[in-house]
């Protein structure tokens, strides 16, 4: 009895040669040089389409917000410091005589401690060192005009010793605190131009002299 393998054989070896379809050989798919670099242009645009649609399309990460602390905003202005210096030139006998530039609330102490203090021979009492300072004055230790005031002495001083307003010479204006050559001028141009003083008030109508200067004034002159 022949096996399942004969049996096999047999049915394939019993089949004509007609069933099987063979293809001519100018059907079949041959590829030239042109085409593969053809081919090969696609697939590579393919590739770089494909590539730019996942990158336009990748997912986006988007940035935690950040927390600002709430309060109101404190003004820079108001944080700053105003810092107002006042320039004074000091003469007469200290150790370095000339400018100095001194903060707005300085004395006279603080000019002549800039100066290197005062020379020998110095009397105390002559000049006030809590006096206050104004910007541009002439502040000379040591020296004592015709009518008896220390340069720099910006204490009160009693009748007897005020600078008058209608006799005064120049150098009686310029040892007044806060009064230099220039304001000793105006205010003998001004009695020239007027006559006379008519009261201490009238030093404010002299150009330079405002309220803070006319303040340090008043206690020291009279009619």
């Amino acid at each position: 009895m022949p096996t399942v393998e004969e049996r096999i054989r047999a049915l394939w070896s019993s089949r004509p040669d007609d069933d099987f379809e063979y293809v001519p050989a100018s059907y079949t798919f041959s590829t030239s040089t042109s085409t593969r670099r053809t081919l090969a242009k696609f697939v590579v645009a393919a590739i770089s389409a494909t590539g730019i649609f996942i990158w336009l399309n990748r997912p986006q990460i988007q940035e935690t917000p950040r927390v600002i602390a709430s309060g109101t905003p404190i003004a820079a202005a108001s944080i700053a410091v105003t810092s107002t210096n006042i320039v004074i030139d000091v003469e007469g006998k200290v150790r370095y005589p000339g400018l100095r530039t001194l903060p707005s609330d300085a004395r006279v102490a603080d000019a002549i401690a800039a100066s290197g203090g005062t020379l020998p021979g110095v009397p105390k009492g002559t000049v006030n060192l809590a006096a206050r300072l104004s910007d541009g004055q002439l502040l000379i230790v040591g020296q004592v005009s015709e009518s008896g005031i220390a340069s720099g002495d910006q204490g009160n001083s009693s009748s007897t010793n005020r600078v008058s307003l209608n006799s005064a010479t120049e150098s009686d204006f310029e040892s007044l605190p806060g009064v230099g050559p220039v304001l000793a001028g105006r205010i003998l141009s001004w009695r020239t131009q007027h006559g006379s003083f008519s009261s201490i008030d009238d030093l404010q109508n002299v150009p330079g002299i405002g309220p803070k200067v006319f303040a340090n004034l008043a206690s020291y002159v009279t009619l």
